[in-house]
Order: structure tokens, then C-alpha cells, then sequence
């Protein structure tokens, strides 16, 4: 079983990696339907595992000064 998850990561991986769609619209229905858990658990670890991931591009992109701060004000 351990195969599986390991195989089914990679195959949602790469679907990913080619399409962009993001991970968590293909790996929560993945864990609530394939693997038999708990709707709010697979939503929660989704949500934690984007947040982190996305806290890390954005401290990334601030350290190299990739973001133009006047395009985050709102338009008047």
C-alpha cells in the first residue's frame, strides 16, 4: 500500500508539472476517495501544506525583489 501513495504522489506530480493545475484540486479528492480520509482532514492538510508553500514564494520573490510594490495598491 505504501507503493501506492508513493505512485499515486508521482502520477499527481506530474499531472501538475504538465498541466498546472494546482495539487490541491487533484490530491483532496484523491485522499478522501482513493485512500478513505476524512473529508476535513484532507482539506486541512491541503490548506496547511499550501500555506507554507506559498509562504515560502513569497519570501523568495520579496528577498529578490520580485514584486513591484505599487502593483499590490489597490486601483483608484
Amino acid at each position: 500500500m505504501e507503493a501506492f501513495y508513493t505512485v499515486s504522489g508521482f502520477l499527481v506530480g506530474a499531472v501538475i508539472g504538465v498541466t498546472g493545475v494546482g495539487g490541491g484540486a487533484l490530491m483532496t479528492p484523491l485522499l478522501v476517495l482513493v485512500f478513505g480520509v476524512a473529508p476535513t482532514t484532507a482539506v486541512a492538510t491541503d490548506l496547511l501544506y499550501a500555506a507554507i508553500t506559498k509562504s515560502g514564494g513569497m519570501w523568495v520573490h520579496t528577498r529578490r525583489k520580485g514584486v513591484e510594490p505599487t502593483s499590490l495598491m489597490p486601483c483608484r
